[in-house]
């Protein structure tokens, strides 16, 4: 597709819309195909690439189970070519999410591909092993670390190195508790790492007071970092035991790596489905951010706008909520050029930049902001002479410049081209500058180009009215406020207003009047009669708007009143069934009471102690009646006693949320619903402590199963609570000294919530970070009582 001039993109302003593009790829080969993509002439190769768009916005709204990550794997491909060479943990767990993605697209298309024709053509050919993921999963966990399950052989080592590490804390602990009774060391001191070991503080002076090995000392050498000599071989063998580790790892590690060299040749092949889908789904993204759509397209060069929006105004103005005023216009075989005149600032320049962006954006595969009703075609060739286009490498002045683009236009347009021009004409004497382009303009029509210019001039006004071809029209203007409206209408020429404008920011009369007698009666008389024009159409359309208003209105008043009748009507019956329903219960209930009394004074020969019984309990059933619709359910509060409906084990409410309470049961906490409870008069703790002895827990097996460690990251808030909380509750409940709870750094969010829920917990006598050595405020070690 042939455009002008060469830097057409910063002109139209397409290099921001790239930019936006590129920043919603995912991977690398995505951003590529952002950075390449050029707009195209070829009807199916275009139609091809916004079915692709128009296919991935439909499948977005919907609720279709497809990953819409798209992570770049080509780079762990060339690193495993290599047959022994290896992946690191972390690149597999990217490998990962690369061959899920794939997964998921490929089982996606099998089963819904049909109604996502193009998308799917893109996956043909294309098989995963769907053994690689979960092989991967069970070997790497989401922290991008191999598991302690790879292997037997890992899940012992480390379990041994976990022991030992816990066995060098506690022995180190003791030795800087002596330190600090014999005031070795500051009272603050804590343990500290120096080369992967750890070792205390120890003021220089007593420093062969304590026996061990000094690995480092302060800056200004009066405190040395000393490894006592207690816990000098239990180091040892923690280091031995993480070469081990190593070791196992990388032989884990060989063997995954195998696996994936054997799928290589469809890796590769998913390598380029990620980018392509990573591409579309840009598109996608772009389309919600600028409200785009894909419209109907045709082969012939033409358009139909409706409603369209210039996407990077609608951008600036989205964040202050100021409204963008829609272009409508069209071109076709018989209206094929566009004059747009009016007065300076009143849209004339953006009208014209809408349409050349719009157009290059669809040609390139893109969504556009204009409403579904618009029709577009396709141009073989885009050329704009837009903006200030002074040439000094070339020694050109700016009507010069003009001249070449306009005589480049002549060489190369036909009838399949789209020209836009700004201010045609200008930048030299008015006169000669408008005969000028009056006959470039001839030709270009002869030519049967399509195109839009924007121009002052009234000869070119004139021929836009009496060509064949061409058609007139204005930006709108408020001729009360003297204000542009940015509204473009199409069918008149516009008029520049000049006097008005002149007059508004207070230009002496006489100079007006000067100039109204220099410029010529007839120009003035022509101008004067657009003005008019325009006065008496801007009088009958608010006329037309605001009985349209008063129509609206009135349809609104009494659509309101048949709906409020309607629900009155609705509401009488419903009433009165009601009544009837409940007057129909209460009565059939006071005939059975009645009948059952007569039966009984019958039955008693009519004694008067029974007939008197008789009377006080029909008495007391009419009381019931009346009463009975004033009860109201005693509702569950805070503290209450409650259990579970049908079973015995009382607890106290400790919290209430919606129809959610949370209850305490003796030491464990549980979220039940309301409608699950029933208030109870047992004591909550005899309660818990005769079901823990029916539950019979075995805390043997627990103690020897009980891992000291959990790791929280990645988890939502609300998970990460109910996990820490439960774990707290376990280690208490096996009787642990030392429990270490990973939850990286981040933003600290996961720490503060450890911190939060250790404070002032019974069973917790401190927490602490780990040394910065060994992953510092990312894992906190509680000490338990």
């Amino acid at each position: 597709m042939k455009v002008y001039p060469q830097d057409i993109e910063d002109k139209l302003g397409f290099d921001q819309i790239r930019e936006h593009l590129i920043r919603f790829c995912q991977s690398r080969r995505g951003e590529e195909l952002a950075e390449k993509a050029k707009p195209t002439e070829r009807f199916e190769v275009l139609l091809k690439w916004l079915t692709q768009a128009k296919e991935m916005i439909r499948l977005k709204s919907s609720s279709e189970n497809v990953l819409f990550e798209f992570p770049d794997i080509d780079e762990y491909l060339i690193q495993v070519k290599v047959p022994g060479s290896f992946l690191d943990p972390e690149h597999f767990h990217e490998l990962k999410r690369g061959v899920n993605t794939l997964t998921s697209w490929i089982s996606f298309f099998q089963k819904k591909g049909n109604e996502y024709s193009e998308l799917l053509t893109l996956s043909s050919h294309i098989e995963i092993d769907p053994n690689l993921a979960i092989h991967i999963e069970k070997t790497i966990d989401e922290r991008g670390e191999v598991k302690d399950s790879a292997s037997k052989e890992l899940s012992e080592i480390r379990t041994k190195i976990s022991k030992s590490e816990r066995a060098v804390r506690s022995a180190i602990q003791k030795v800087l508790k002596r330190a600090k009774e014999d005031q070795f060391t500051e009272e603050d001191s804590t343990l500290t790492v120096r080369d992967g070991r750890l070792v205390i503080p120890i003021k220089a002076e007593h420093k062969k007071r304590i026996q061990g090995f000094v690995h480092d000392e302060s800056a200004t050498g009066q405190t040395v970092y000393l490894e006592p000599g207690e816990v000098l071989e239990l180091n040892n063998q923690v280091r031995e035991l993480k070469y081990a580790e190593k070791r196992e790892v990388i032989r884990i590690l060989i063997e995954l790596s195998d696996h994936v060299r054997a799928n290589l040749p469809n890796l590769q092949k998913g390598a380029d489905l990620i980018e392509k889908l990573d591409f579309i789904h840009a598109k996608a993204l772009l389309s919600d951010l600028i409200n785009g759509i894909v419209p109907e397209i045709e082969k012939s060069s033409k358009f139909a706008l409706i409603n369209a929006v210039h996407p990077l105004l609608y951008l600036s103005h989205k964040g202050s909520g100021k409204p963008v005023i829609p272009l409508n216009l069209s071109l076709d075989q018989e209206k094929r050029i566009l004059i747009i005149s009016g007065p300076n600032a009143g849209g004339k320049s953006v009208a014209l930049k809408t349409v050349g962006l719009l157009q290059y954006m669809l040609q390139t595969g893109l969504p556009v902001p204009i409403s579904e009703e618009s029709k577009m075609g396709i141009f073989s060739s885009i050329f704009i002479d837009i903006g200030d286009t002074q040439s000094l490498e070339d020694d050109l002045s700016t009507y010069s410049s003009h001249l070449t683009s306009m005589n480049y236009f002549l060489e190369h347009t036909n009838k399949k081209s789209l020209f836009l021009i700004d201010e045609f004409g200008k930048g030299t004497e008015p006169q000669f500058g408008g005969a000028i382009a009056e006959s470039v303009l001839n030709e270009l029509n002869q030519k049967r180009a399509f195109g839009i210019i924007t121009t002052h001039y009234q000869n070119l006004k004139k021929i836009g009215d009496e060509t064949p071809g061409l058609i007139n029209g204005a930006m709108k203007y408020d001729l009360d406020a003297l204000e542009p409206l940015f509204e473009l209408e199409v069918g008149k020429p516009g008029s520049s207003f000049a006097f008005e404008i002149a007059g508004k920011i207070g230009l002496p009369n006489q100079i007006i009047a000067s100039a109204r007698k220099k410029i010529g009666s007839s120009h003035v008389a022509y101008d004067q009669l657009l003005n008019q024009l325009e006065k008496e159409k801007a009088k009958f359309e608010k006329q037309t708007k605001k009985l349209e208003k008063d129509q609206a209105d009135i349809h609104k008043v009494r659509k309101d009143y048949e709906e409020l009748r309607k629900m009155l009507e609705e509401d009488k019956a419903r009433i009165i069934k009601e009544a009837k329903k409940e007057a129909s219960h209460i009565l059939a209930n006071a005939n059975k009471d009645v009948e059952r009394t007569i039966r009984e004074i019958k039955e008693s020969k009519a004694s008067k102690e029974r007939t008197k019984a008789a009377r006080e309990k029909l008495d007391r059933k009419k009381t019931h009646y009346k009463e009975q619709d004033k009860r109201k359910p005693n509702p569950l509060k805070e503290g209450d006693v409650v259990k579970l409906i049908g079973q015995e084990t009382a607890g106290t409410i400790q919290k209430i949320k919606g129809k959610q309470a949370e209850v305490l049961f003796g030491a464990l906490k549980s979220i039940v619903s309301i409608d699950n409870l029933q208030k109870a008069n047992d004591a909550p703790q005899v309660s818990y402590q005769k079901k823990v002895k029916q539950m019979g827990i075995n805390l043997t097996d627990k103690m020897a199963n009980f891992d000291h460690e959990i790791s929280i990251r990645g988890m939502r808030a609300d998970e990460a609570i109910s996990r820490v909380e439960s774990f707290i509750d376990e280690a208490l409940l096996v009787g642990v000294d030392e429990i270490r709870i990973v939850h990286g750094k981040g933003h600290g969010v996961l720490r503060e919530i450890v911190r939060n829920i250790t404070k002032g917990h019974p069973g917790i006598s401190s927490v602490e970070d780990e040394h910065a050595d060994r992953g510092g405020a990312g894992i906190s070690i509680i000490k338990l009582q």
